[in-house]
C-alpha cells in the first residue's frame, strides 16, 4: 500500500490555482496517480477541509484528521500543502527507487515532497506539525540521512504569493501544451495552443463553464462559419474561414479546461469527436453552396455529394480500423523494409491531414479566392484517405 500524507494547510493552501483550491488540486492529483490511501492533516482546518471535499464526490474517501494513528503499507509520501504537485510529478517521484533512506524531492532548492518507509516516521510527532512545519519535517528526515532529488523540469512549485500563483498556473499550462505536442500539427502547437491555453486559463478562473459547454460553443461558432461560407462572396469566404479558425482554437479549450479542472469524461470525448465531424461537414457543405451561388454552372452541388460520400467512407473505415482494431497504427521502431518506411510516411501524413492545421490552409485559399481548389481536393482526397488507410492496415506487419 502507498499512502499520501498531506501536511497541514497554510494560508495559500486554499488559494485558487487554475480554478481549483491548491489543496483540492493536490488531492485530485494524488488520486489520479493512484495512491491507495490519502490523509490530510487538518490542524485547525478540519471543518473547512471537509466542506471543500464534500463539494466533490470524488474526494469522499479522503481522511481528514488531526492525528495519524497508523501508517501501514510499504511507503508513504509526505506532501507540503503549499506546493503545486501534479499527477505527472508523482509519476516521476515514484519512478525513483526507494532504498533504506528517505527521499526529498523538490525544485529550485526547495523540497515539496518526501518518500520514505513508515518506520522512519515512528519517532516523529506528526500531530504536532503546524502549517509551517514542513521545513522542520524535512530537516528531521535529513538528520536521518535523507537524500535530495531534483525535480527540475517537473511541476513542483511552492505557492507563497499572487506572483507564484501565476507562475504555477503558467507551469500547468506549459505541461499541458507539452503533453499535446504529439497530437497537434506544427501550427496548432505553436499558434493555436498558445492562444487556447490563455483562453482556457481565463475560463477556469472567471467562469463556471464546463468542458462540454465549451465544446458546444465551439461547434456553434463553426456552424456560423459555415453559414457565412454559404453566402458565396469573397469577403464572407474570408470571414467564414477566419471564424472557422477561431472555432478550431476554441475546440482546444474544452480538453484543456477538462484537464485543468479534472473534468475529463468518456462522454466528453465522444461529444468532442461527434461535434467536430458535424462542424467539418457543415463547413464543406457551406463551402459547396457558397461556390454554387457564385457559379451555378460549376457542378458544385454534385461535388458536394461526392464529398459527403467520401466522408461516409472515411467514417466507416476509421471506425473499423481505429476503433475496432486499435493499436495497429502504433510505432514499432525504425522500419527497415520499403513497405515499413512507406507505412510510417503515410501515417505521419495522415496525422498532418487530420489535425487542425488545415484551417490555416482554408484561410489561405479564401484570401487567394481559390476555395474551389480546396473543395475539389477534399472531395476526392477523402476517398484516397480511405484507400490508403486500408493499405496501411494490410501492411500492419511490415517491418
Amino acid at each position: 500500500m502507498k499512502t499520501a500524507l498531506i501536511l497541514p494547510p497554510t494560508t495559500f493552501s486554499f488559494a485558487p490555482i487554475a480554478g481549483l483550491p491548491l489543496i483540492q488540486r493536490t488531492v485530485l492529483s494524488a488520486q489520479r496517480w493512484g495512491f491507495d490511501r490519502i490523509i490530510v492533516l487538518a490542524r485547525g482546518h478540519a471543518q473547512e477541509l471537509r466542506r471543500l471535499f464534500a463539494s466533490d464526490q470524488r474526494m469522499a474517501g479522503i481522511e481528514v484528521t488531526d492525528t495519524v494513528t497508523s501508517l501501514d503499507g510499504s511507503e508513504v509520501a509526505l506532501i507540503a500543502s503549499d506546493h503545486l504537485v501534479t499527477a505527472d510529478t508523482f509519476e516521476q517521484i515514484n519512478a525513483v527507487r526507494l532504498d533504506g533512506r528517505a527521499l526529498l524531492f523538490g525544485a529550485a532548492g526547495q523540497s515539496g515532497v518526501a518518500r520514505c518507509r513508515p518506520t522512519m516516521l515512528a519517532d516523529i510527532d506528526l500531530a504536532s506539525l503546524t502549517a509551517s512545519g514542513a521545513e522542520a519535517l524535512w530537516a528531521a528526515l535529513r538528520d536521518r540521512g535523507a537524500r535530495s532529488v531534483s525535480l527540475d523540469g517537473a511541476v513542483c512549485a511552492r505557492i507563497t504569493d499572487t506572483r507564484s500563483m501565476a507562475a504555477a498556473e503558467a507551469a500547468l499550462c506549459a505541461q499541458l501544451r507539452a503533453a499535446t505536442k504529439g497530437n497537434d500539427g506544427p501550427l496548432a502547437h505553436w499558434v493555436d495552443r498558445r492562444i487556447s491555453l490563455r483562453i482556457s486559463r481565463w475560463l477556469v478562473n472567471h467562469t463556471r463553464l464546463r468542458p462540454n459547454q465549451i465544446t458546444l460553443i465551439g461547434t456553434s461558432v463553426g456552424l456560423i462559419a459555415a453559414i457565412l461560407l454559404s453566402a458565396g462572396t469573397y469577403w464572407t469566404g474570408i470571414a467564414g474561414t477566419l471564424l472557422f479558425l477561431c472555432a478550431t482554437i476554441i475546440d482546444g479549450c474544452d480538453g484543456e479546461v477538462a484537464r485543468l479542472k479534472f473534468q475529463e469524461s468518456s462522454f466528453g470525448e465522444k461529444l468532442d469527436v461527434i461535434t467536430d465531424n458535424i462542424a467539418h461537414v457543415a463547413i464543406f457543405v457551406g463551402l459547396a453552396f457558397g461556390l454554387y451561388h457564385r457559379d451555378p454552372q460549376g457542378h458544385y452541388l454534385a461535388l458536394m455529394s461526392i464529398l459527403l460520400g467520401g466522408f461516409l467512407c472515411d467514417m466507416m473505415v476509421t471506425y473499423f480500423f481505429l476503433v475496432r482494431r486499435p493499436g495497429f497504427a502504433e510505432s514499432r521502431g525504425t522500419p527497415v523494409s520499403l513497405k515499413g518506411k512507406l507505412r510510417r510516411w503515410l501515417l505521419r501524413g495522415f496525422e498532418a491531414v487530420m489535425n487542425r492545421d488545415f484551417a490555416y490552409l482554408l484561410v489561405g485559399f479564401a484570401v487567394a479566392d481559390r476555395l474551389s481548389w480546396f473543395l475539389w481536393g477534399a472531395a476526392f482526397g477523402t476517398y484516397l484517405f480511405a484507400v490508403l488507410l486500408v493499405c496501411i492496415y494490410r501492411w500492419r506487419d511490415a517491418r
